[in-house]
């Protein structure tokens, strides 16, 4: 009843060494290492509201406590005013919305690290 078939090596046989064509050469069992996979943790990180003044807040980034630096960035909306000035003949009032906080937007920056935290839009 030999089909011709022979039955896979057992666990013991694969662990023996296999003979080398050279007498002097022994090759040794190779064993494959799987590394061990850990559960990963999501860390979830909101930014913190800001105001149009600046914040005491913890830094997402260096997580000390500090009150944030404020820094204006002109936009569209600066640039809007200044050309409704202009259309009603207040020319020389033009340079406010430039030099006025309320038509800009504020970013906040944590002053230990330097790192952007957030911006208000008015």
């Amino acid at each position: 009843m030999d089909s011709g078939k022979s039955n896979p090596p057992s666990y013991e046989q694969t662990l023996e060494p296999i003979p080398s064509s050279y007498p002097h050469q022994q090759t040794q069992p190779t064993f494959r290492m799987e590394p061990v996979m850990q559960p990963k943790t999501t860390v979830i990180v909101t930014a913190p509201s800001v105001g149009p003044d600046p914040s005491t807040i913890v830094c997402p980034s260096c997580r000390a406590t500090v009150v944030t630096r404020l820094e204006y960035e002109t936009t569209t909306r600066t640039h809007v005013c200044a050309a409704i000035l202009c259309l009603f003949i207040c020319w020389p009032c033009v340079c406010i919305p430039y030099c006025s906080t309320s038509c800009r937007d504020a970013n906040h920056y944590c002053p230990n690290c330097g790192s952007f935290i957030g911006t208000y839009r008015k």
